[in-house]
Parts: C-alpha cells; sequence; structure tokens
C-alpha cells in the first residue's frame, strides 16, 4: 500500500535532516581544516533541506475529495 504524498515527504525531511545531523557529529570529532568545509558545504544545507521539505509537506497538504465536499459554503457576497 503506497503512503500518502504527506508521509513520505516527511519520511525524506527526517531522512536528510539525520544525515545532516551525522555530518556534522562527524565534524564535530574530526580534527582538520576540510571539517568545516564539510560542515558547512555540506550538512547544513541537508539540515536546511530538509526542514524547509517537512514545512512545505504541511503547508502543502491537499484535502481528500470527502473533505471537500463536507466543507460548507459559504457565498456571502
Amino acid at each position: 500500500m503506497a503512503a500518502p504524498l504527506i508521509e513520505s515527504r516527511i519520511r525524506w525531511a527526517g531522512i536528510l535532516i539525520a544525515a545532516g545531523l551525522v555530518i556534522q557529529l562527524i565534524t564535530f570529532i574530526w580534527v582538520h581544516p576540510l571539517a568545516f568545509m564539510a560542515f558547512i558545504l555540506m550538512s547544513c544545507p541537508l539540515v536546511a533541506i530538509g526542514i524547509l521539505i517537512y514545512l512545505y509537506s504541511l503547508v502543502a497538504t491537499q484535502s481528500s475529495p470527502t473533505q471537500r465536499r463536507n466543507t460548507p459554503r459559504s457565498d456571502h457576497g
């Protein structure tokens, strides 16, 4: 059974955030000038993209046809 779109987006967001956090942990342990570059160029964008995908998935949810049918319409105007 396929997962709804919001669940798959949230799953991808979680994977990206977790990958970014793992890279951050590795760069904190690794004492080398390139560790900072890996932190800035790899982990920060992964976490930021994961957060943006998560927020987008919350905002861009579409209601099912039954929910749209049951909502009252106000045609005052």
